[in-house]
């Protein structure tokens, strides 16, 4: 009798534990895929030489993305990807001093995020795609000339540059900014963070999860396999030396996969997506340098050496 009580009970228990974590896993999934937005200090107005061109660009992935046109001095390109959580409003700093040093920049909202078509954010899934449509339709611009345009993405945003720059050769530099190296590892380093809950068992449940519900394979995408794919074009890899929510790990794994030329910098005191703001100049310095040199004429096939440097 007391055998038939214990082997129920804990059928009950193991039951209520599957369930407790299938509910965790919901509503991981349901972050993921539906995060909150960001505010920030500034917008639009905040940055008054900025007069912006809006544009709607059509995705090869079905959606609709809205986005912002900054004519520069010259015809090199600068496209800029906003990260997990965020809109183009995150990148008008980066924006500001692009076009400041003579870029044309383009900034946009990505998939599910504020005017944007879509109904998932897919961590990396379709973003790439959707990139490289908005890549394509600047080549198409007659102030943009289209062997000249480089790429710089933030947290998700950087992600999604490698991942667009390997499958897209008409990007030819590439600046990420914090990007992680596989999304499910992404995911685990937030439960930690954000829900303040372990990675097993929960975070493969949401991967799976948000998998199902939004039609695709988290667990597929992962920069560092196809990081290698954009040499011989350059890589500059940013990453700050506090971020606990996507690990320096992250970006070192990136970097030892990539090939020449390919540069990482560590910024010491920079949390997650800090890095501009803890050392400003110096970011801004490095950026609009290594987009000059890699975007001048004549400099897109040019390669150059392996760096390694913090600061």
């Amino acid at each position: 009798m007391f055998r038939k009580v214990a082997v129920r009970l804990t059928a009950v228990l193991l039951l209520l534990a599957l369930v407790a974590v299938g509910a965790v896993g919901w509503v991981g999934s349901e972050r993921a895929l539906h995060p909150g937005y960001y505010k920030y200090d500034w917008s639009l107005a905040s940055f008054h030489d900025l007069r912006p061109e809006a544009v709607h660009i059509h995705s090869s992935t079905g959606i609709d993305l809205q986005g912002r046109f900054f004519a520069g001095q010259n015809r090199e390109l600068v496209v800029l990807a906003s990260g997990y959580g965020d809109t183009q409003d995150q990148m008008l700093p980066f924006a500001e001093f692009l076009h400041r040093s003579g870029f044309n920049v383009l900034t946009f909202n990505s998939r599910a995020r504020a005017t944007s078509g879509g109904e998932y954010v897919t961590v990396g899934a379709l973003e790439p795609r959707d990139l490289i449509s908005v890549v394509d339709f600047a080549a198409h611009r007659p102030e943009v000339d289209p062997d000249r345009i480089g790429v710089l993405g933030v947290s998700l945003g950087g992600a999604t540059v490698i991942l667009g720059a390997a499958a897209d050769k008409q990007i030819r530099a590439v600046v990420d900014d914090c990007g992680f190296s596989d999304a499910s590892s992404a995911i685990a380093a937030s439960f930690q963070h954000f829900i303040h809950l372990p990675p097993m068992p929960f975070a493969p449940i949401t991967v799976w999860i948000a998998s199902y519900r939004a039609g695709i394979d988290v667990a597929r995408v992962r920069p560092v396999d196809v990081i290698a794919q954009i040499s011989p074009r350059p890589i500059l890899i940013i990453h700050g030396l506090d971020d606990y929510v996507v690990p320096i790990a992250n970006s070192e794994r990136n970097f030892a996969a990539a090939r020449e030329p390919k540069e990482l910098w560590l910024v010491r005191g920079a949390k997650h997506a800090q890095s501009h703001t803890v050392e400003k100049e110096q970011y801004e310095q490095k950026v609009v340098n290594f987009f000059t040199s890699t975007l001048g004429v004549g400099a897109a096939e040019a390669s150059g050496a392996i760096v390694r440097s913090r600061s």
